[in-house]
């Protein structure tokens, strides 16, 4: 089915890269992503809703890869069941169960540094989504909930950790004219 999911990924020489599955079946996952891959390569990453992935490249696209997933049965009634939602909520109109809508942005690229934390260094991270209150971040390190954090230049809290990221709320909303796949936090 289509989709248009925004995530993380790692390929085998362990290099992290910020993509967007745009098709998902039990079986395969469709995702757009300017990384070079291979045929065969091992890829490892999370997409929201989907959650954690693992498989190998079974073909390259135009502007991205399919992914051969290897799952568990228990993985893959669980993504079947995802699946099923996604394309009920999609075909009913319901909205996310969120305050604002999210994006993916174009280049998910950002800085992040730990406010609450003076020993923590600046770190890489990636931009899963952002909305106008918010964003999921892909980053390495030790935060807790309730941590200042800045993200490029912009403040916000952490409201949540999960394996891999965080969770943020601005201290500002983003302003509506900056809101588009071209943010730039």
């Amino acid at each position: 089915m289509k989709i248009e999911i925004g995530g993380r990924f790692m390929l085998e020489d362990r290099s992290e890269h910020g993509g967007t599955a745009i098709d998902a079946s039990i079986k395969a996952l469709g995702i757009r992503s300017d990384a070079v891959v291979r045929i065969g390569e091992r890829v490892v990453g999370y997409f929201d809703t989907i959650g954690r992935i693992e498989g190998t490249v079974e073909r390259l696209a135009q502007d991205g890869f399919v992914v051969e997933l290897a799952t568990t049965l228990r993985k893959r009634d669980k993504l079947a069941a995802q699946l099923i939602w996604l394309a009920n909520r999609d075909q009913l109109g319901l909205p996310e169960d969120r305050r604002h809508d999210r994006i993916v942005p174009r280049d998910p690229r950002i800085m992040v540094r730990n406010l609450s934390n003076g020993l923590a260094p600046t770190i890489a991270g990636h931009v899963i989504d952002v909305s106008l209150s918010g964003a999921r971040v892909s980053v390495s390190g030790e935060f807790q909930k309730g941590d200042d954090l800045m993200l490029g230049t912009t403040p916000a809290r952490v409201v949540r950790v999960f394996d891999g990221g965080v969770a943020v709320e601005f201290r500002a909303p983003v302003p509506e004219k900056m809101f588009s796949p071209a943010i730039r936090l």
